[in-house]
């Protein structure tokens, strides 16, 4: 079963939110993995709902008094159980991304961490192997198995399309294959950048890619339909 991960990041009211969560409620997400990734801010609306609830980010903090900053414990007791970390549009440093890969975990929250080059000209896996050796070499292995990978190249975020399958399935087998060897971990990678009921078709034919990160096409639940239908 893959994952289905629905990031609304900061869009909708709450009149809006409201709406949304009615025409939710009336799809069947039993043939995946199905959670969604609401602002802080509504959060609560989803405490009773039938499907898997997800942070956006956490705190890098533990515990303790810090204006404006969102505890892991705190998302816990609102039944979030996955967190998204790193994402290209929050520029995480490491040291941050490895106290809050931390926290999630001592709350039993799923960390969903983005990852990815930023620019096509990039030699993408050195690059991204490098990356993953800073933050897994400083992780003990609980840590390191509470992880799922998410492949988002900044580039094709908001893009037309997203980038080949070939290029994709290439980069997934490699990552894999690198964190089992490195970490002894048959690691969960899902792809995110410009996912829509249109380009589905062909990604979803992609054998190593364990589901979808949405950004822009989760924002409709037609197009979670259609898309939940074709993977």
């Amino acid at each position: 079963m893959k994952y289905l991960m629905c990031n609304l990041k900061s869009n909708k009211s709450l009149k809006e939110m409201l709406e949304y969560k009615k025409q939710l409620n009336k799809l069947n997400f039993s043939n995946c993995e199905f959670i969604l990734f609401p602002s802080f801010v509504y959060l609560s609306l989803f405490y009773d709902a039938k499907f898997l609830l997800g942070s956006q980010n956490l705190s890098k903090y533990k515990e303790g008094s810090h204006t404006g900053e969102i505890l892991a414990s705190q998302l816990k007791s609102l039944k979030v159980s996955y967190t998204l970390i790193n994402h290209t549009e929050t520029h995480e440093k490491h040291k941050n991304i490895i106290k809050k890969i931390q926290n999630a975990t001592n709350e039993k929250i799923k960390v969903v961490l983005c990852f990815g080059e930023k620019s096509e000209n990039q030699d993408a896996i050195p690059l991204l192997k490098n990356d993953l050796i800073e933050i897994f070499d400083q992780l003990n292995w609980k840590e390191q198995q509470n992880i799922i990978l998410a492949y988002e190249p900044s580039y094709a975020i908001n893009s037309s399309q997203p980038l080949s399958s070939t290029k994709i399935e290439n980069i997934v087998s490699q990552i894999k294959n690198f964190i089992l060897e490195n970490y002894a971990i048959e690691i969960e990678i899902v792809y995110g950048g410009s996912v829509n009921p249109l380009n589905i078709v062909d990604l979803a034919k992609i054998d190593k890619i364990d589901g979808f990160l949405l950004g822009n096409s989760a924002n409709n639940p037609k197009n979670i339909e259609k898309i939940i239908e074709t993977i």
